[in-house]
């Protein structure tokens, strides 16, 4: 027999999700949310703001564009990216899931700390970010495309990217990181020199990266000295010796507006 959810008993969160959703179906939100939070909270945060993985508060979501989808989603994974599926759910289990998933988009939208317009300003010119970061088509390529990336990631998120960039690197390698390891930090010396830079692509016998002038790289592993995967370390510098509180809430505040 499933579940009915009582007021009572609901959990914080779940109460909101009741003031601001309208279930249109009959699934168990409940069972839905209890399971997100063991599977999906890892990577997409436990309200479902974003962190590794994408930011869910929102109505559309790029890979599901209907819930049949989002549930194929849920339980098989995204090929070749860091989403893995949940081939675990039985019965109703992935419908509750996607929807749950599908009331964190009619939660309020989260309030920026400050001035996206003043931000704009920080990235371009003390942040200097086009130097390592795309935007709308214009910078060097070296780390994330930002162009989207207040439609991933949540405040907390991006404030801690601005500030402790190397928090969120993966301290060992897990194919199920595989939006971070796209960024892992490499150290090559060779008998031409010593390379650091960010890992391109990389196989059993070649190893391919980009250091942070844009050159490009290609080494065959046994003609290398030593060959180190920086875990745990991102090439892009903290910004809190660089910045103040208010132009960090501005810059964050300007990424979260770029959707």
């Amino acid at each position: 027999m499933r579940r009915k959810l009582s007021l009572c008993y609901l959990t914080p969160l779940t109460f909101l999700l009741a003031l601001f959703t309208i279930p249109a179906t009959g699934q168990d939100l409940e069972n839905g949310q209890q399971l997100f939070q063991t599977l999906c909270a890892r990577c997409h945060g436990m309200l479902g703001g974003g962190g590794e993985g994408p930011s869910l508060t929102r109505p559309n979501l790029i890979h599901a564009p209907d819930d049949d989808a989002l549930v194929s989603l849920i339980v098989g994974g995204i090929p070749g990216t860091g989403m893995p599926g949940s081939r675990q759910l039985r019965g109703e289990d992935g419908p509750d899931v996607a929807a749950y998933v599908r009331s964190l988009g009619e939660l309020p939208p989260e309030e920026m700390p400050g001035d996206p317009l003043a931000g704009a300003e920080v990235y371009r010119s003390v942040g200097n970010c086009a130097s390592c970061h795309i935007l709308n088509g214009e910078g060097n390529g070296i780390g994330p495309e930002l162009s989207n990336v207040g439609q991933r990631r949540n405040a907390a998120y991006l404030r801690r990217s601005v500030t402790n960039p190397s928090a969120d690197q993966p301290k060992l390698v897990d194919r199920f990181r595989g939006s971070l390891n796209a960024f892992m930090t490499v150290r090559v010396v060779s008998e031409y020199g010593t390379y650091e830079g960010m890992r391109i692509n990389e196989d059993a016998f070649t190893v391919q990266m980009r250091d942070l002038a844009g050159e490009i790289y290609s080494f065959e592993k046994g003609d290398l000295l030593s060959y180190e995967k920086a875990l745990g370390h991102s090439l892009m510098p903290g910004y809190n010796s660089v910045l103040n509180e208010t132009q960090i809430d501005n810059v964050v505040s300007y990424l979260m507006s770029l959707k």
